[in-house]
């Protein structure tokens, strides 16, 4: 049986016959999953059913609250896509819209309330962005984590200019970067690979936390979204969202789905060491591969649980099935297409 990323290596190797190329082996599967996590490439047609498919395995849920006069609030730092965003202080789903649109009907939005409209803003490599204009400060938890590993900073100067630097950690002991980062402008933190502890980066004069690196993080990145109405009060909105496939770092990592799966990650790995060979072979293995991915978008479309139509038992009775189960009989189920 394949189940990590060791064994699904060592298979590959076996079925392709190379067994000095390990590393990039790993990046071929990592690479795989990337593709399985967006899957649009395996069809030949824009907007065939499934093109655009977002796996169930990968959704998630998460809650946040408003705050009085804030426009702006920064999502959970897996969240991958949108799937739906809500509140029930005066119940709605909130509709998402895009800019072109909102500025149409909204140029100059200011009103205040319960928000009922979201648009993606922009995408952030920090969790809390620079007040003040400043200097960077690096420092990681575990003494393990020396000069071999770098961190990299990109961001703007007081001028407009995009600018870098590379720092080398030096343990528990912070190091502290020469350029100066310009305030409310976007800032990039990448690391040159996983680490034993948490880098964590700052703010050198204030010593704010601008964000964390787990281990195996290695370029964060955290989705910002506005409200409208901009809320008036605090209230919980809810967020369900989809997630990314992991990467696999560890030799005993497994892939975040079904094992009964495992062999379309194969597939794809084989089909690329198979390319990288040079190999006539590659073209039937990457029409596999594809297929494969189409097979598992249908399988995980299947809703053997959905009930779109109830055929009648009682010939006597004549109405709308009431799906609730409270006392006002408020929810009835005529939206849902259920008829007798």
């Amino acid at each position: 049986m394949l189940f990590t990323l060791d064994e699904i290596r060592d298979n590959v190797a076996f079925t392709t016959r190379e067994a000095q190329i390990n590393s990039i082996i790993d990046s071929y599967i990592n690479l795989t999953l990337q593709e399985i996590n967006d899957p649009a490439w395996a069809f030949e047609q824009i907007g065939i059913r499934g093109y655009n498919h977002l796996w169930t395995f990968l959704r998630r849920k998460n809650t946040f609250s408003t705050v009085d006069g804030t426009e702006f609030y920064q999502l959970p730092r897996d969240v991958d896509k949108i799937s739906i965003i809500r509140q029930t202080t005066s119940p709605v789903r909130l509709r998402y819209l895009p800019d072109d649109v909102f500025y149409r009907y909204e140029p100059n939005p200011t009103e205040e309330g319960n928000p009922l409209y979201y648009r993606i803003w922009e995408e952030e490599g920090v969790s809390t962005v620079l007040a003040v204009a400043d200097t960077i400060t690096v420092v990681s938890s575990s003494s393990s984590d020396t000069s071999s590993f770098k961190v990299s900073i990109v961001g703007y100067n007081a001028s407009g200019y995009l600018q870098s630097e590379e720092l080398s950690l030096n343990g528990t002991t912070a190091v502290n970067g020469t350029l100066t980062y310009v305030a409310d402008k976007p800032i990039r933190i990448s690391k040159s690979a996983k680490t034993t502890g948490y880098i964590t980066i700052k703010e050198a004069s204030g010593a704010t936390t601008l964000v964390v690196l787990g281990p195996e993080e290695r370029s964060p990145r955290f989705k910002k979204i506005g409200l409208y109405p901009i809320p008036s009060s605090a209230i919980t909105i809810y967020l369900e969202y989809y997630t990314r496939l992991r990467q696999l770092v560890n030799d005993s990592d497994t892939p975040d789905m079904d094992e009964k799966w495992i062999w379309v990650v194969r597939l794809g790995a084989i089909a690329k060491v198979l390319q990288y060979q040079g190999k006539p072979d590659y073209d039937k293995a990457q029409a596999l591969y594809a297929a494969g991915v189409r097979s598992m978008i249908k399988a995980d479309m299947q809703n053997p649980d959905y009930i779109p139509m109830l055929t009648k038992h009682n010939k006597g009775y004549s109405g709308v099935i009431n799906l609730t189960d409270n006392a006002s009989g408020s929810f009835y189920g005529e939206g849902l297409g259920i008829i007798f």
